[in-house]
Protein backbone atom coordinates (compact mmCIF):
# COMPACT_ATOMS: atom_id res chain seq x y z
CA UNK A 1 0.00 0.00 0.00
CA UNK A 2 1.59 3.45 -0.74
CA UNK A 3 1.25 6.22 1.45
CA UNK A 4 1.13 9.02 -1.02
CA UNK A 5 -0.04 9.47 -4.74
CA UNK A 6 2.29 8.69 -7.10
CA UNK A 7 1.12 11.07 -9.56
CA UNK A 8 0.91 14.47 -6.67
CA UNK A 9 3.38 13.38 -4.06
CA UNK A 10 0.08 13.69 -1.76
CA UNK A 11 0.34 12.11 1.62
CA UNK A 12 -3.54 11.73 3.35
CA UNK A 13 -3.54 13.40 6.71
CA UNK A 14 -4.03 9.89 8.52
CA UNK A 15 -1.04 8.62 6.93
CA UNK A 16 1.24 11.92 7.90
CA UNK A 17 2.60 9.88 11.46
CA UNK A 18 3.48 6.62 12.79
CA UNK A 19 0.62 4.38 12.63
CA UNK A 20 -1.13 3.26 16.14
CA UNK A 21 0.18 0.05 16.99
CA UNK A 22 -2.08 -2.72 17.88
CA UNK A 23 0.36 -4.66 20.54
CA UNK A 24 0.72 -0.68 22.18
CA UNK A 25 -3.07 -0.36 22.31
CA UNK A 26 -3.36 -3.90 23.81
CA UNK A 27 -0.92 -3.14 26.75
CA UNK A 28 -2.82 0.00 27.28
CA UNK A 29 -5.80 -1.99 28.22
CA UNK A 30 -3.97 -4.59 30.19
CA UNK A 31 -2.84 -2.16 32.19
CA UNK A 32 -6.54 -0.31 32.76
CA UNK A 33 -7.23 -3.35 33.62
CA UNK A 34 -4.31 -4.41 35.93
CA UNK A 35 -4.78 -0.81 37.65
CA UNK A 36 -8.33 -1.80 38.54
CA UNK A 37 -7.98 -5.16 39.88
CA UNK A 38 -5.25 -3.39 41.54
CA UNK A 39 -7.39 -0.37 43.19
CA UNK A 40 -6.99 0.37 46.38
CA UNK A 41 -10.68 0.50 48.45
CA UNK A 42 -10.17 4.10 50.05
CA UNK A 43 -12.71 6.78 51.03
CA UNK A 44 -10.71 9.57 49.79
CA UNK A 45 -9.79 7.58 46.29
CA UNK A 46 -12.14 7.83 43.28
CA UNK A 47 -13.92 4.15 43.09
CA UNK A 48 -14.48 3.06 39.30
CA UNK A 49 -17.75 1.24 39.04
CA UNK A 50 -15.92 -0.92 35.88
CA UNK A 51 -12.84 -1.16 33.72
CA UNK A 52 -14.19 0.98 30.84
CA UNK A 53 -15.44 3.87 33.91
CA UNK A 54 -11.75 3.77 35.41
CA UNK A 55 -10.33 3.79 31.82
CA UNK A 56 -12.48 7.20 31.24
CA UNK A 57 -11.58 8.72 34.04
CA UNK A 58 -8.08 8.17 34.42
CA UNK A 59 -7.90 9.84 30.81
CA UNK A 60 -9.72 12.78 31.94
CA UNK A 61 -7.35 12.99 34.90
CA UNK A 62 -4.08 12.74 32.61
CA UNK A 63 -5.63 15.80 30.69
CA UNK A 64 -6.98 14.18 27.89
CA UNK A 65 -10.96 15.74 28.48
CA UNK A 66 -13.45 17.41 27.08
CA UNK A 67 -14.97 20.30 30.17
CA UNK A 68 -18.25 21.83 29.79
CA UNK A 69 -18.86 24.66 31.94
CA UNK A 70 -22.11 25.79 33.44
CA UNK A 71 -21.92 29.19 35.58
CA UNK A 72 -24.29 29.29 37.89
CA UNK A 73 -23.73 32.94 38.87
CA UNK A 74 -26.57 34.62 37.85
CA UNK A 75 -29.16 31.63 38.17
CA UNK A 76 -31.92 30.89 40.74
CA UNK A 77 -31.46 27.20 41.94
CA UNK A 78 -33.90 25.81 39.84
CA UNK A 79 -32.32 27.79 37.07
CA UNK A 80 -28.77 26.06 38.10
CA UNK A 81 -30.55 22.61 38.55
CA UNK A 82 -31.99 22.12 35.18
CA UNK A 83 -28.25 23.85 33.30
CA UNK A 84 -26.58 21.21 35.29
CA UNK A 85 -28.76 18.31 34.83
CA UNK A 86 -28.84 19.12 31.79
CA UNK A 87 -25.06 19.45 31.03
CA UNK A 88 -24.68 15.47 32.93
CA UNK A 89 -27.44 13.92 30.57
CA UNK A 90 -25.22 15.83 27.18
CA UNK A 91 -22.27 14.10 29.29
CA UNK A 92 -23.12 10.57 28.91
CA UNK A 93 -22.24 7.61 30.80
CA UNK A 94 -18.81 8.42 31.99
CA UNK A 95 -18.89 11.51 33.28
CA UNK A 96 -16.93 13.50 36.12
CA UNK A 97 -18.19 16.92 38.09
CA UNK A 98 -16.86 19.37 39.94
CA UNK A 99 -17.24 22.83 41.37
CA UNK A 100 -15.66 25.96 42.41
CA UNK A 101 -17.77 28.99 43.25
CA UNK A 102 -20.86 29.31 41.09
CA UNK A 103 -19.66 27.51 38.22
CA UNK A 104 -19.97 23.35 37.35
CA UNK A 105 -17.51 21.39 35.13
CA UNK A 106 -18.50 18.43 33.81
CA UNK A 107 -15.97 16.43 32.62
CA UNK A 108 -15.38 13.72 29.78
CA UNK A 109 -13.12 11.77 28.49
CA UNK A 110 -11.93 12.32 24.75
CA UNK A 111 -11.47 9.31 22.24
CA UNK A 112 -8.77 7.12 22.11
CA UNK A 113 -10.24 5.70 18.69
CA UNK A 114 -7.37 4.96 16.07
CA UNK A 115 -8.36 7.64 13.81
CA UNK A 116 -8.78 10.37 16.18
CA UNK A 117 -5.83 9.97 18.88
CA UNK A 118 -2.38 9.88 16.53
CA UNK A 119 0.41 7.84 17.62
CA UNK A 120 2.99 9.92 19.14
CA UNK A 121 0.16 11.97 21.45
CA UNK A 122 -1.20 7.85 22.06
CA UNK A 123 2.12 7.47 23.58
CA UNK A 124 2.13 10.41 26.04
CA UNK A 125 -1.64 9.56 27.33
CA UNK A 126 -0.26 6.38 28.18
CA UNK A 127 2.48 6.97 29.94
CA UNK A 128 0.30 9.98 31.16
CA UNK A 129 -1.74 7.83 32.43
CA UNK A 130 0.76 5.44 34.05
CA UNK A 131 1.75 8.32 36.09
CA UNK A 132 -1.74 8.72 37.21
CA UNK A 133 -2.04 5.24 38.69
CA UNK A 134 1.15 5.57 40.48
CA UNK A 135 0.17 8.67 41.68
CA UNK A 136 -3.51 8.13 42.90
CA UNK A 137 -2.60 4.42 44.03
CA UNK A 138 0.56 4.75 45.58
CA UNK A 139 1.39 1.27 42.79
CA UNK A 140 4.25 1.13 40.20
CA UNK A 141 3.10 0.42 37.07
CA UNK A 142 5.77 -2.48 36.78
CA UNK A 143 4.65 -4.33 40.10
CA UNK A 144 1.25 -4.54 38.78
CA UNK A 145 1.59 -5.16 35.27
CA UNK A 146 2.52 -9.00 34.41
CA UNK A 147 5.93 -9.11 32.49
CA UNK A 148 5.98 -9.20 28.88
CA UNK A 149 7.33 -12.68 28.97
CA UNK A 150 4.32 -13.78 31.58
CA UNK A 151 1.74 -12.79 29.11
CA UNK A 152 1.36 -15.56 26.24
CA UNK A 153 -0.31 -14.79 22.77
CA UNK A 154 -4.16 -15.31 22.38
CA UNK A 155 -3.28 -17.92 19.41
CA UNK A 156 -0.35 -19.14 22.35
CA UNK A 157 -3.30 -19.64 24.84
CA UNK A 158 -5.59 -21.21 22.85
CA UNK A 159 -2.86 -23.77 21.58
CA UNK A 160 -2.74 -25.45 24.81
CA UNK A 161 -6.40 -26.25 24.78
CA UNK A 162 -7.25 -29.65 23.98
CA UNK A 163 -10.12 -30.39 21.36
CA UNK A 164 -13.10 -31.97 22.82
Amino acid sequence: MNDHCPACGYVPENRKCKPRSVPQNARYHALIKAAFHHWPERKDLFQPGSIEHLRKWLQAKAGHRNVSVVDADNMDTMQALIAVAAAIKAAGEHHYVESLGSKFYIITSKSIAFDELKHLDACALFDDVADVIEAETGLKVDDIMPPVRARAAPRERNMGRQAT
